[in-house]
């Protein structure tokens, strides 16, 4: 198994009742899994549970991004761009 550091853990509840949680690794050596060196789950999603959208690379499956139930491919270019484009996606959600 490779190693991996938490680079980034943040959890933020809004006032209507959404959840965003941000978990980023940097791997010591990038994978097949993993070719940009990072293992990620950005999830916005309700108290209840429900998931509004979650951007992932859960193995198997590689960066992918889930809304709702429906799941589709992510393009992964940079870090930076990922938090910019999970932003954007959940702006609707968290009253931004």
């Amino acid at each position: 198994m490779c190693k991996a550091t938490l680079i980034l853990n943040t959890r933020i509840d809004y006032p209507n009742g959404v959840i965003v949680v941000q978990r980023i690794h940097q791997l010591a050596i990038t994978s097949e899994h993993a070719p940009h060196g990072y293992i990620y789950q950005l999830h916005c999603g309700t108290r209840a549970g429900v998931t509004l959208i979650r951007f992932d690379n859960e193995t198997g499956k590689g960066d992918h991004i889930h809304e709702g139930n429906a799941q589709r491919p992510y393009i992964f270019s940079t870090l930076t761009q990922l938090l910019n484009d999970f932003a954007a996606a959940i702006r609707p959600h968290i009253g931004a």
